[in-house]
């Protein structure tokens, strides 16, 4: 039996991978080990470890990097504490392979620390571009330590093998997330209600995470943001999901939570990854900068709209809105979404892909069960 350790930092990439780790956890050929850290272990983030629990998965170690996101100096700290935490958990307990998904900070900490104890990486939505935050260049350099690459398009999985992983170690799966909203079994409204309150009035869905890599403070960013929304509020209410732990998220959460008291909108820390898209399903659409919004929200065919730079250089399809972070140009995208032109018709999401998360788990078994180069080489394009 081969084994395979999967390491989660935050909600939302463990929202992604939900469905691929429970069909991994009952593979009789595979042994799943969960190791949960970042985000999971901060009360201030909701504590979301208990999800991956609450979902019948057994985490077999939490370790708690003490994030602090008031500036980067901070974020280094908790780095360098991932990384040796890591640094021992892998000293001390074997893998064939160690999967992760994306470009957070902190498993940019664990990439480091399977790397250099020559443990295989199998790593996801690789290739991307992400212009506006630093997980633009923390993912590529993830890359250049991972053995197999399952890319969410046929574009970044060009933009792996420019950067000199060998095409057969390349796959172009499509994105986990894009399906999961097809797929995934999703509460009712009704269901929803008895939760989190009436949702009767017409609502948008908010996530707005800081731009690391701007001038802009992620609290003139922000300002923008709920200045164009208060031009609504009479109109919608506004279910706001909390930040993700990146440099200047606590400036985001303090002027979110303040508009919420005076309009009556609702701020939630966290949300378990159905309670999300269906959330997302019954909404008029999607405002922020979250990742979801160009590659799961897009299948729910709901508008997304895009605020600044942070996703900038990404895929999307038809569904998405760009916009600079201005209050009137946001404003004038809310406008602009309630045109049904934009949703009209099926799918045309480019992340969905057919059978992803089984096209993913053949891959999985396939590369832990050859005879894997540790000795990878730089792969010259002709």
């Amino acid at each position: 039996m081969k084994k395979i350790v999967y390491v989660t930092g935050s909600r939302a990439e463990y929202g992604i991978m939900k469905r691929l780790l429970l069909a991994l956890d009952q593979d009789p050929e595979v042994e799943l080990t969960i190791v949960a850290t970042g985000m999971h272990c901060d009360e201030k983030y909701g504590l979301t470890y208990k999800v991956i629990e609450d979902d019948g998965l057994e985490i077999d170690k939490l370790i708690n990097i003490d994030i602090d996101t008031s500036d980067n100096a901070k974020i280094l700290n908790s780095m360098s504490i991932c990384q040796s935490e890591f640094g021992q958990y892998f000293q001390n307990n074997k893998f064939d392979a160690v999967m992760i998904l994306g470009d957070r900070y902190e498993i940019f900490s664990v990439a480091i620390a399977a790397a250099m104890h020559n443990l295989p990486i199998i790593h996801l939505h690789g290739g991307e571009k992400t212009l506006g935050n630093y997980d633009e260049f923390i993912r590529h350099a993830i890359t250049k330590m991972s053995k197999l690459h399952l890319a969410s398009t046929e574009e970044y999985r060009q933009r792996i093998i420019q950067m000199g992983e060998h095409p057969d170690t390349v796959f172009n799966v499509g994105a986990l997330g894009a399906e999961n909203s097809l797929l995934m079994d999703l509460p009712s409204r009704i269901e929803l209600e008895r939760k989190f309150g009436s949702l009767q009035k017409p609502y948008f869905m908010v996530v707005f995470h800081p731009e690391t890599l701007t001038l802009e403070s992620p609290s003139e960013q922000v300002t923008e943001l709920l200045n164009a929304l208060s031009e609504f509020s009479e109109q919608y209410d506004f279910v706001f999901i909390g930040s993700n732990s990146d440099t200047g998220s606590d400036e985001i959460t303090e002027k979110v939570k303040y508009f919420c008291k005076q309009t009556f909108s609702r701020f939630m820390t966290s949300v378990t990854p159905e309670e999300y898209l269906a959330l997302n399903k019954y909404s008029q659409g999607f405002i922020g900068n979250s990742s979801s919004g160009l590659i799961g929200i897009p299948s729910l065919l709901i508008p997304t709209i895009n605020i600044g730079n942070r996703q900038k250089g990404r895929v999307r399809g038809p569904t998405v809105i760009d916009c600079i972070c201005a209050s009137e140009k946001i404003s004038e995208a809310i406008i602009k979404s309630k045109n049904k032109e934009i949703v009209k018709g099926e799918n045309n999401n480019p992340y969905y892909q057919k059978v992803v998360l089984e096209n993913i788990l053949i891959i999985i078994k396939k590369f832990i069960k050859s005879k894997i180069n540790l000795n990878k080489d730089f792969y010259d394009q002709k």
